[in-house]
């Protein structure tokens, strides 16, 4: 999404295509009905229904805090960042019972995870987690997103785009040959150990047209071919 230009649009423009013009009743609402809905409506706010849409799209799943009640209902649903809730594991009969919050998965140390059960359990808690995903097969707990065939192809938008940049920053070079002095001399270990240095240094598409700077002593030489 963040690398591929092609993928954004077409994200952005599902993302706009969900929302439409809001949430809306599919049919002509009774008096009692249209309070309902009314209240439903003070519920979630069109900024939280976007990003919930969002992460919908982006990840194939979105989460959802639930605020209830103490005398019961709702009080209030609210948008929860996807990458920061991640499911228990399922029980004997397959069913996610709760979620894990954390805002930082990668330090949990300094963030530890707080439990929060799953909507609909008949918990005593004040908050609950909803996620919304579609059934795949074999997917229980991270559904893929519905481009997921397409990921190679963002990925090489990508790279294809930082490999030009690269050749325009580093002079428009098409890369060079590099020609190692006395190379029967060297063992097969310090031969693969050079060549893996060379190459984390010269390849990739960020490193497109790089060149090297060698230091050697007087008896010593290493040629390089443009």
């Amino acid at each position: 999404y963040n690398g591929s230009v092609t993928n954004s649009a077409i994200i952005n423009s599902y993302i706009d295509l969900i929302i439409g013009r809001g949430l809306a009743p599919e049919r002509k609402l009774s008096n009692e009905s249209s309070q309902n809905w009314f209240e439903f409506k003070q519920l979630l706010s069109s900024a939280d229904l976007r990003k919930i849409v969002s992460d919908f799209e982006l990840f194939g799943e979105a989460s959802m805090q639930i605020i209830k009640k103490r005398g019961g209902g709702l009080s209030s649903i609210n948008h929860i960042p996807k990458e920061k809730v991640v499911p228990q594991i399922a029980d004997e009969e397959g069913i996610i019972r709760g979620y894990f919050y954390c805002d930082n998965w990668a330090r949990t140390s300094q963030n530890p995870p707080e439990y929060f059960p799953a909507f609909g359990e008949g918990s005593k808690t004040e908050t609950e987690i909803f996620c919304i995903k579609p059934y795949k097969a074999g997917k229980n707990y991270f559904p893929d997103c519905d481009y997921v065939a397409g990921l190679q192809y963002c990925l090489m938008e990508e790279e294809i785009s930082n490999y030009h940049v690269s050749h325009i920053e580093n002079g428009l070079s098409f890369g060079y040959i590099i020609n190692i002095p006395n190379g029967a001399s060297y063992t097969t270990e310090e031969k693969d150990l050079l060549e893996r240095k060379i190459k984390s240094k010269l390849t990739g598409s960020n490193n497109a047209g790089k060149f090297i700077i060698s230091f050697n002593g007087v008896d010593a030489e290493i040629t390089v071919t443009s």
